[in-house]
């Protein structure tokens, strides 16, 4: 299966060659004009231009040494790289500005051989100036300055109107400039191209020059003014610096502020310390005495009281007592208590009690002397601490203004420390006077020039031309609603082709001679028969092959009645009818035309016999049936009977009985019987005849039939059940098929 898949893929591969190649000769005429006419052109237009040449010269672009500079910290302060640089000088070589020197320098404005390149040279600008009547004014650019004029030689003072007055100079020049760096190296190449080769050559040498001159200036002008800058920098920071020294010096004294950070410096800080520290014990006491003192005046039995317990005297009165108690308890034991011993006694107990009552509410004052002595030293450190803190908040607030001081002079510093840096490098690197631009290699003025290329564009013309032409070609084919070959045949109508009838007797070419010189070309006869009159010919052999196809197109018997006709008038059916019953009766057989063509007959004219008396005759009821058939005196085997006068309804006579059995009495006599019709589009005869015989063709002309109408036709004929044989294409161009063309030229 894969090697049939392979097969078929080659085959429709070739067959799409073919069919290419087939509409390539068919439209040579026209992809031959489209090549020749552009190309021609192309041709005339290069030759017309004039030779550019081309000037070159190479400059030395060193590049300066790699500065990395970082500071203490490790920051980068400043890099310089190399392909920066190099990059720059590239494109400055290109500068607007420096062109505009050149041609200042040049007076190129004023040199005919560059003023001559301003002028447009395309090929619609060189029509307007060949077709202009009068020369045009010269432009303005062009006219002579007045000899007072003063010279310009600083291309930075030009006014704003001279500036765009050298714009066209400007751009043209650009144009023609190329400037390429050299790989893998520092070498840059300046070139242009010019059609004069001196002025190309002085172009490139005075803008070399000019660029190292505009170097070696910029680099002194800009090392020079840097390091002015760079001075007056520093010294604007010395003062500054300064300045804000002098500014914090005052500050810290009119803000009592320590000179100097460290411990003991501060001596608003050491007193909020201290009077925070005081603060916390004097809130300690007081809590404590309040908490005694609160406790002592809530008891019921001060002796539970610290202080009274811890008291010495109440100690001792309260010894006393129980000795007192202890003698009182002895006496009470002998004694009444009225005793005097035992009341002696019992007053001293009582005195010693009040003695102690009276200790304890002396105790208890004091603990609330003691209280309120507390409170009122918190009170005073309280207040003292809040005084001494509202300082230190002023000093912070101080502080924090002097630190900004501090970072602005800070900031200054290391902006110093940097330019005095860049000073003493600048001061370095300008001991180095060594120049980083130069000339290498100086221009001299070409001896061959480099374009235009003029073969090369006569090569893309050429075959852009020939893209063109073949794809108008095949567009042409696309729009072409013609039916010009087997394969439109069988795509478009779905019928068999059965013979392809060629153009002349002597095929294309001589189709073609006698269209360029018909004075001379011999005069070809009218006459159908004289097609096949040489049996050797293409049109005869075309036609015997129709006959084997028809013989072939009825399966299992020889068709006896055909119908031939066409879509449209001119197609050549009655040509074909002529030349298909002249090759059966060739063949030995019986063979009858028959002229059905009743509107406008033309069978008659060229067997040159009256038509006086025809089918028209039978069928308007005359029998003599013998008296209608003609002899062709030079092949005996061929009769024909002609329409006979023109009737006022023709479909009505094709489809009368009377024609019926007229077919079928011929059926009998003869072996083929040949019929002409009218076109079948136009008029009803062709598809009444065509229910009356046992098949049709189909005469299409390849340069005149309609895919529609013959579509049309074949729809028509088969709805009411006509066989159609097939397709006869006729006035085929031999050569834009391979097959036919080298069968059929064997006979020429």
């Amino acid at each position: 299966m894969l090697d049939v898949a392979l097969i078929d893929g080659k085959r429709r591969k070739e067959r799409d060659l073919r069919d290419f190649v087939s509409l390539f000769r068919k439209r040579i005429w026209l992809v031959l004009t489209i090549v020749v006419l552009a190309t021609s052109a192309t041709a005339l237009y290069c030759l017309s231009q004039p030779s550019i040449y081309e000037a070159s010269a190479t400059l030395r672009l060193d590049a300066k040494e790699f500065v990395y500079m970082e500071d203490s910290r490790g920051t980068v302060l400043r890099a310089y790289n190399n392909y920066d640089y190099q990059n720059t000088q590239v494109r400055l070589l290109s500068n607007p500005q420096l062109v505009r020197q050149v041609i200042l320098a040049l007076d190129l404005e004023h040199n005919p051989a560059f003023v001559r390149s301003l002028e447009p040279a395309d090929a619609l600008s060189l029509l307007r100036k060949a077709l202009r009547r009068r020369p045009a004014p010269a432009p303005p650019s062009t006219v002579e300055r007045s000899t007072t004029a003063p010279a310009e030689t600083n291309v930075n003072e030009l006014s704003a109107n001279r500036v765009r007055q050298l714009e066209p100079y400007v751009g043209k020049l650009i144009a023609g400039l190329t400037v390429q760096p050299q790989e893998r190296t520092n070498l840059v190449t300046v070139s242009m191209t010019h059609t004069d080769p001196e002025l190309a050559s002085e172009i490139v040498d005075t803008l070399t020059k000019t660029f190292v001159s505009n170097s070696d200036n910029y680099e002194s002008r800009g090392s020079q003014q840097a390091s002015e800058t760079l001075a007056l920098q520093i010294a604007d920071l010395q003062t500054k610096i300064k300045k804000a020294e002098d500014a914090r010096l005052d500050y810290l004294k009119s803000h009592h502020l320590p000179f100097e950070k460290g411990d003991g410096r501060n001596l608003t800080a050491d007193r909020l310390g201290k009077l925070s520290s005081q603060l916390l014990d004097a809130e300690n006491d007081r809590k404590n005495l309040e908490a005694s003192y609160e406790a002592a005046k809530s008891a019921t039995d001060l002796s539970g009281i610290p202080q009274l317990r811890e008291s010495e005297e109440i100690q001792a009165m309260q010894k006393s007592i129980h000795e007192l108690e202890q003698k009182r308890a002895a006496l009470i034991a002998i004694y009444t208590p009225e005793w005097p011993a035992v009341k002696q006694v019992d007053a001293q107990i009582r005195q010693l009690r009040a003695d102690i009552l009276r200790s304890e509410q002396q105790a208890l004052n004091s603990l609330k002397a003691k209280f309120d002595a507390a409170v009122d030293r918190e009170s005073k450190l309280r207040q003292a601490y809040y005084r001494e803190q509202g300082a230190a908040d002023k000093q912070t607030e101080d502080a924090v203004a002097l630190s900004n001081l501090d970072q602005q002079i800070e900031t200054d510093r290391r902006v110093y420390n940097m330019l005095f840096q860049r000073q003493t490098e600048m001061q370095i690197n300008a001991l180095d006077k060594s120049n980083h631009v130069g000339i290498v290699t100086p221009p001299i003025a070409p001896t061959e020039p480099i374009g235009p290329p003029r073969l090369n564009r006569i090569a893309i013309v050429f075959i852009v031309s020939l893209v063109v032409g073949l794809g108008l070609a095949l567009l042409l084919d696309q729009f072409d609603n013609k039916l010009n070959s087997v394969e439109s045949v069988a795509h478009y109508t779905s019928l068999p082709t059965l013979a392809l009838i060629p153009r002349g007797s002597k095929g294309n070419r001589l189709a073609l001679r006698q269209k360029l010189i018909p004075v001379f070309a011999k005069k070809q006869p009218q006459n159908a028969l004289a097609l096949t009159n040489d049996v050797r010919s293409p049109a005869a052999e075309a036609y015997r092959h129709l006959r084997a196809s028809l013989l072939s197109a009825a399966a299992g018997k020889s068709p006896r009645t055909i119908l031939v006709t066409s879509g449209s008038p001119l197609e050549g059916k009655t040509t074909t009818a002529i030349n298909t019953a002249m090759a059966f009766a060739q063949s030995g057989s019986r063979v009858l035309l028959v002229d059905c063509d009743l509107r406008r007959p033309q069978i008659h004219n060229h067997f040159n016999v009256s038509n006086s008396e025809g089918l028209t005759n039978y069928l308007s009821g005359e029998r003599d049936l013998d008296s209608l058939v003609l002899t062709h005196h030079e092949c005996p085997n061929l009769k024909l009977i002609t329409a006979g006068p023109t009737s006022a309804n023709p479909a009505d006579f094709l489809g009368s009985a009377e024609m019926r059995v007229l077919l079928e009495a011929l059926g009998q006599r003869f072996d083929q019987i040949i019929i002409d019709s009218s076109p079948a589009s136009s008029f009803a005869d062709a598809s009444i005849i065509s229910t009356l015989v046992d098949g049709v063709i189909l005469v299409v002309h390849c340069e005149r039939s309609s895919r529609r109408v013959v579509k049309r036709v074949k729809e028509r004929l088969q709805a009411i059940g006509a066989d159609i044989y097939g397709v006869v294409l006729n006035h085929v161009d031999l050569a834009s098929d391979e097959y036919y063309s080298g069968y059929y030229t064997t006979y020429e």
